[in-house]
C-alpha cells in the first residue's frame, strides 16, 4: 500500500528493521554483539525470483542460515495463480531435501500458509470471520517453550499477542508438526517441526511459523485497515473490531518487537547438537 510504503517502507525494509530492532533487545546482549544480520529480499510473485542455488548449499561462503516467507495480499490455496504452485514446490524442497537440511525455514502469515501447503497440510478460507489487530495466542506446552520459556525473565504465560490480518487460515497440522499456538477462532496459529538431529535436551527447530504478523507496527496495521475498509474488503463491524484491536492493551500493538521477536531469533541461532 502507498500509505504503509511512504511511512514504513517495502516489505524488506519492514521486516529488516524489526529484526534488527529485535535483535537488538534481545536480553542476552552478547548475542546481538555476535549476530551480523543480513538479509536479501526476492520477489516471487512479480518477477519470480529465488535464492541462487549456491546460497541454499551447507558450506557454501554465501549459503543462507533461514528463510524466512512473509506476509502476502495473495491467497495461498489459490493455484490458478502462476506463482504459487512454484512457490510451494521450492519450499517443500527446502523443507525436506536432506541437502538443504542446514537452513531454518521461517513462515509469516501467508508464508505459514504455504508452509502448511507444501509440507503436506492445507489452507482453507476461515469460516469464523477476519481476526485484524491484536489477538491472544493461547499456547500449548509446547508453545510455551518456543514462545516464552528460554527468555530470561520472559517465560511463563498462557497467551502471546500478536497483530492479526487474516481470514485464511490452516485447519490442522501437517505431518511431523508440533502445535505451538491457537485462538478461540482459529486451530492452528502457530507450529513448529524439529530438525531431524533434535533431542530432548537440545530441541532444534527446523521449521517455524506463526500467522499473525510479529513484523506489522499499529501504524501499519491501521492503513491496511483504512484501505481494504474502503475498498469493501472489511464490512463495518470488522472493521470497528480492527480499530478496536490494532493498538493492544497499551496502544504499543503486539509483542513482535519483544518476546515474540526474540523467540524468532533462538529458534533462528539454534544450532544442531555438536555444533
Amino acid at each position: 500500500l502507498p500509505a504503509v510504503v511512504a511511512e514504513s517502507g517495502t516489505y524488506l525494509d519492514i521486516f529488516t528493521r524489526w529484526l534488527k530492532s529485535a535483535l537488538a533487545s534481545y536480553p542476552d546482549s552478547g548475542v546481538a554483539q555476535n549476530t551480523d544480520v543480513v538479509v536479501d529480499g526476492y520477489d516471487v510473485v512479480d518477477k519470480h525470483e529465488y535464492p541462487p542455488e549456491s546460497t541454499l548449499r551447507a558450506g557454501s561462503p554465501n549459503s543462507y542460515d533461514v528463510v524466512m516467507l512473509t506476509g502476502s495480499k495473495h491467497t495461498a490455496h489459490d493455484f490458478a495463480n502462476p506463482f504459487i504452485p512454484p512457490l510451494i514446490e521450492f519450499v517443500r524442497h527446502v523443507g525436506t531435501s536432506p541437502d538443504t537440511r542446514h537452513i531454518k525455514l521461517v513462515g509469516i502469515c501467508f508464508g505459514h500458509q504455504i508452509i502448511s501447503i507444501a509440507m503436506g497440510g492445507e489452507c482453507v478460507r476461515g469460516e469464523n470471520g477476519w481476526e485484524i489487530g491484536v489477538y491472544g495466542n493461547e499456547l500449548t506446552r509446547e508453545g510455551r517453550y518456543w514462545w516464552t520459556g528460554d527468555v530470561e525473565g520472559q517465560g511463563g504465560g498462557e497467551k502471546i499477542f500478536v497483530e492479526q490480518m487474516h481470514r485464511d487460515h490452516v485447519p490442522s497440522l501437517p505431518p511431523g508438526f508440533t502445535l505451538l499456538g491457537r485462538t478461540p477462532r482459529y486451530p492452528v496459529h502457530s507450529m513448529v517441526k524439529l530438525h531431524p538431529s533434535s533431542t530432548p535436551t537440545q530441541p532444534v527447530a527446523q521449521i517455524l511459523t506463526i500467522q499473525g504478523h510479529p513484523e506489522f507496527t499499529p501504524s501499519v496495521v491501521s492503513h491496511i485497515v483504512d484501505a481494504r475498509s474502503a475498498m469493501g474488503i472489511f464490512d463495518d463491524a470488522a472493521t470497528k473490531e480492527a480499530r478496536r484491536r490494532l493498538g493492544g492493551k497499551d496502544g504499543s500493538g503486539g509483542e513482535g518487537y519483544g518476546r515474540v521477536g526474540w523467540a524468532v531469533w533462538r529458534m533462528m541461532l539454534g544450532n544442531e547438537p555438536g555444533q
